[in-house]
């Protein structure tokens, strides 16, 4: 068999020095009984999941989803109000009430899923998941380039499964959390993400420079970008209504030069002809999305925001049933924390969980400490 071509040789080469370096994370200990009792509690629900069939668990995940809509008022409220903006007022109040509860059950089958993770293989997720649009060669060509990449998705379909497929196919995206929910859940979710070694850890300043060295090194870095949890981000009309986004992937891109890749993970677990559901997602990757770089940083996070935004419009509005944010995006001026205003720029070293590219735009990388 005939050596493959020197430029086919050089791009593997390069994909592989700086794909398949895992970022060297501290190891996650739980630290009080609370975190304890949540990581024995995943590893018996990850059990269960493997000896339940997937249709009889999706039967059980909806049952749940069903419950917690009648007993979650604050989070059903958020839920009703956000569909409402997706659908620009044009439906009704039963049919949202509708989607709403669609939402709930795709939220809990979502962590259904997620109990699975600990038990499955590469051959499992190269079934789950199939590609529509663009292939993998997609991402293949931007750590190519060297400048790494920057895996934008949002709280829609199975997004948890998006950094958990890049990394069992060797992509290794670095992703950073933050705890929304009690130690107990967050102990155990954070054990379920993290079964298959993929590299996630909480945001700390030390976290956040590790991420820019993958970035630095021509590797990925993931971000979850459809809800400003801090509203320290920039604001952007969403639906046609303002709210904000997080600016963080936006200016990382620009200071780095690495493009946003959106993907997004659409559930495709209706019955087949057989009547029987599946475990399927179709991965949509869209073009890469590049953030120039003028000497009018607002202008030039503005336009990257904008093209966020289109994204997140298209595939929402596509499915809103799948669209699993239980906080509410619009939420009314009196319940913001500060008012709808342009951020600027902040001081080098200045914190926000929300923005975690923001911290270190200014800063040289330093060592983990």
């Amino acid at each position: 068999m005939p050596s493959p071509p020197p430029v086919v040789t050089n791009v593997a080469n390069r994909i592989s020095a700086h794909l398949l370096e895992k970022p060297q994370i501290p190891p996650r200990r739980p630290e009080n009984r609370k975190q304890r009792w949540g990581i024995i509690a995943a590893w018996l629900f990850a059990n269960v999941t493997r000896v339940t069939p997937v249709p009889v668990g999706y039967w059980l995940a909806d049952r749940l989803g069903d419950l917690l809509y009648w007993r979650s008022r604050l989070y059903r409220l958020n839920v009703i109000d956000n569909l409402r903006h997706v659908h620009r007022g044009q439906v009704g109040e039963l049919q949202l009430r509708r989607e709403a509860r669609m939402v709930f059950r795709t939220s809990a089958r979502n962590f259904w899923d997620l109990g699975r993770v600990p038990h499955l293989s590469r051959k499992d997720f190269d079934r789950i998941v199939h590609l529509p649009k663009h292939g993998w060669e997609l991402l293949d060509d931007v750590a190519a380039a060297g400048k790494g990449g920057i895996i934008l998705t949002a709280h829609f379909g199975a997004f948890d499964f998006v950094g958990q497929t890049l990394f069992v196919r060797g992509y290794n995206p670095y992703v950073m959390t933050a705890p929304t929910v009690g130690e107990f859940v967050y102990a155990g979710v954070s054990y379920l993400r993290l079964s298959q070694g993929a590299p996630m850890e909480d945001i700390s300043p030390a976290s956040i420079r590790r991420m820019m060295r993958v970035l630095m090194r021509g590797g990925f870095a993931g971000f979850v970008a459809d809800y400003d949890f801090t509203d320290m981000g920039a604001p952007v009309a969403l639906f046609g209504v303002e709210t904000t986004l997080p600016t963080g992937p936006v200016k990382l891109a620009r200071a780095t030069g690495a493009p946003i890749i959106p993907v997004i993970a659409v559930r495709d677990d209706a019955p087949r002809d057989g009547g029987t559901r599946d475990q399927r997602y179709a991965f949509h990757f869209e073009d890469p999305i590049s953030v120039t770089r003028t000497d009018d940083e607002d202008a030039d996070v503005d336009a990257g925001l904008r093209r966020v935004a289109d994204v997140l419009e298209h595939y929402i509005a596509r499915s809103p049933d799948q669209w699993v944010m239980f906080q509410q995006v619009w939420p009314e001026p009196s319940k913001r924390r500060r008012p709808l205003f342009r951020a600027r720029r902040r001081p080098a070293g200045t914190v926000s969980p929300g923005e975690p590219a923001a911290v270190v735009l200014n800063e040289e990388p330093a060592g983990d400490e």
